[in-house]
């Protein structure tokens, strides 16, 4: 499985911020408040971290394998997929949060709402911005570390 590309999630991110900015826009009087929402993406962040601290060690420990002692490889693959998901959905949310933030700043005075969503917004760009590292993080955590040239790739012996 090869990395996500930075210029990807850049990309991502910079469609996001485009689409909240000029969605808001066009619909700002029905939609609803931001709320809470990003508390989630805090949440997906701090178990991505967690996740990879535990594949760090059990990788550096040797003990990857098919033994119920040992994490399977299926596994640490999985939360490979689960570290680049993360990283995308971090840098849609960082956009959306972008956008919100670059609608909202310059109306403070004018909007009411304005004042009310900022801080919702900059806390969304925060939380993705967070899981976009949480996301990168897990899947560096998954690499498998370099071949052994002296026996061929395999482990030494104990």
């Amino acid at each position: 499985m090869t990395r996500v590309a930075r210029s990807t999630l850049a990309l991502v991110a910079l469609v996001a911020a485009v689409a909240a900015y000029a969605l808001v826009e066009a619909f700002l009087g029905s939609l609803p408040p931001i709320g809470f929402g990003w508390v989630t993406l805090l949440v997906v962040a701090a178990v991505d971290v967690l996740l990879a601290i535990r594949i760090r060690g059990a990788i550096s420990d040797g003990g990857v394998g098919q033994d119920r002692s040992q994490m399977h490889p299926l596994t640490i693959a999985r939360c490979a997929a689960l570290g680049q998901a993360s990283a995308v959905l971090g840098a849609v949310a960082g956009g959306v949060g972008a956008g919100l933030t670059l609608f909202f700043g310059p109306r403070l005075g004018e909007l009411a709402a304005a004042a009310a969503e900022l801080p919702a917004s900059i806390a969304v760009l925060v939380a993705g911005a967070v899981l976009v590292g949480a996301g990168l993080f897990l899947e560096w955590a998954c690499e498998t570390p370099p071949d052994d040239e002296e026996n061929g790739g395999l482990a030494d012996p104990a």
